[in-house]
């Protein structure tokens, strides 16, 4: 059911006295890079962006090539490297390419007004009221295709942290080989750190939402007894890693059927050196970063097929598809997994109970093995996008002493978590969405982790959006988390 007219207009009229009241009811004049490329707006991809619409979704897999792509659609024009007659006579000839006609950078600013109320086990709360942070984030990005079967993308963030540090980050930086066997989109393999396509449609970068899925990407599994909640910052073994570096191929096969696997470097950060003896207290080596000295890989894989709508590399043959891009109806759903192991990668943890007599009061725990496996589902009707997914996870762990290593325990630990969204358009400027998220700890003293997030967004522009987002994260016997977030996003 679409909203009535007088309905859409009180919303317009409502939205636009909050955007002149905040100094921005003119749009900014902004153009991401393939918006400069193909002389269009961002809403040709995104629904609200970072969330892509079936259109855009295809134009991803495609190596950030329209479906059935022709020269008049691109309105700025590569640089030849090499003539089209060198690929008669390659290899006497270097096979010609091409770069960007001009230099395909984009830049996205968040700037966000933070309220927060914490409460703990005790009832004690902590409150922090319109807490400012101009900017939260800036990202820098550069994409686009060099020659007809390559493409690459990278992404460089600078975030402030609550203390007054700032920090700066290659989140992405990849380079894709399209197309390089069989029919077209059959087979494409990349290279470098990214997102793996394991998370298409719900990792942080393709939701709409400002708070992403933690119970999917930033539970700790390993502790004592199993793990018991969500990380602050993300640091150490996680559920799944929000990006990888890895060697992943992947394609899409009769329109519709989606193919992935990869081999990535181990889930979580490790030591380069090794710890043993009296150096092995309060240590898991030096440094504890993203290398180590492992030949261990994270092996993962999913596999996906869409009923009804736009093909997933854009194929529309036999399918009546409305005037609006983000509207269909279709049905998506797919098996996802993952498999690792890293032995020989400490971390330490804390003996809650006492029960363990060691000299240091701490031990070091190695995630000798771990799997995770799960099925995602997402639903087009119109305006409404329902899309979710259901993740087990095993962890091997063996729990030793602080003072030689010695092997102490050896236990299996699994834990569940689950996320159900709804997005919905009520008009293309306007979008709300909403969200559960339940996360069962493979500690069982430990209660599961419930959390809530809403979320509504007014996208002044298809370049510059407000949203609203109300979060809140409920653990019985840990405390509850409430936040409510009034973000400003800008990309050009």
């Amino acid at each position: 059911m679409q909203p009535t007219p007088n309905f859409r207009l009180w919303l317009l009229r409502g939205l636009a006295f909050l955007a002149l009241f905040l100094g921005l009811a003119t749009p900014a004049s902004a153009y991401p890079i393939f918006a400069r490329k193909y002389q269009t707006s961002c809403v040709t991809c995104h629904t609200v962006y970072p969330k892509l619409n079936p259109f855009g979704q295809a134009f991803r897999l495609n190596g950030y090539r329209m479906p059935k792509e022709t020269e008049e659609l691109i309105k700025q024009k590569p640089v030849s490297l090499g003539s089209e007659a060198y690929k008669r006579v390659w290899p006497d000839a270097v096979w010609p390419s091409e770069l960007p006609g001009n230099a395909p950078l984009a830049v996205n600013v968040k700037m966000a007004n933070v309220s927060t109320t914490s409460t703990d086990a005790t009832g004690a709360q902590t409150k922090t009221t319109n807490d400012f942070q101009f900017p939260q984030e800036v990202n820098l990005f550069a994409a686009g295709t060099l020659g007809e079967h390559m493409s690459f993308m990278a992404e460089l963030t600078h975030a402030e942290n609550a203390d007054g540090s700032a920090g700066t980050e290659i989140e992405h930086a990849r380079l894709n080989f399209d197309s390089i066997l069989g029919p077209d989109h059959a087979f494409t393999v990349r290279i470098g750190k990214f997102a793996p396509n394991l998370y298409d449609g719900f990792q942080e970068m393709w939701l709409m939402t400002n708070n992403g899925l933690d119970s999917m990407f930033n539970y700790n599994p390993v502790g004592f007894a199993g793990g018991t909640g969500i990380l602050d910052d993300a640091a150490g073994v996680v559920s799944m890693p929000a990006r990888a570096r890895a060697i992943e191929a992947y394609g899409v096969l009769g329109h519709r059927f989606f193919y992935t696997f990869g081999a990535m470097s181990k889930i979580g950060p490790g030591a380069n050196s090794p710890v043993s003896g009296t150096t092995a207290y309060n240590s898991t080596g030096g440094p504890n970063g993203n290398f180590n000295n492992s030949s261990h890989k994270d092996y993962y894989f999913r596999f996906d097929y869409k009923f009804g709508g736009m093909g997933l590399d854009g194929d529309t043959e036999g399918v009546t598809l409305p005037p609006e891009n983000w509207r269909e109806t279709s049905f998506r759903v797919g098996f996802l997994g993952l498999k690792g192991n890293a032995t020989g990668v400490d971390f330490l943890v804390d003996d809650p109970t006492g029960t363990l007599v060691d000299p240091n009061g701490s031990f070091h725990m190695q995630d000798t093995s771990y799997t995770r496996s799960g099925v995602f589902a997402s639903l087009i009707v119109s305006d409404l996008n329902l899309f979710g997914v259901y993740l087990n996870g095993k962890d091997t762990l063996e729990l030793r002493s602080a003072d030689n290593l010695a092997i102490l325990s050896t236990n299996d630990r699994t834990y569940k978590a689950y996320f159900v969204q709804a997005d919905y358009v009520l008009a293309p400027p306007f979008h709300v969405s909403a969200r559960y998220e339940k996360l069962t700890p493979g500690d069982t003293t430990v209660q599961p982790l419930k959390v809530t997030n809403f979320n509504f967004t007014y996208l002044a522009a298809a370049n510059v959006k407000f949203l609203i987002e109300y979060n809140n994260a409920d653990q019985k016997g840990v405390g509850n988390n409430k936040s409510t977030n009034l973000v400003v996003r800008a990309a050009f």
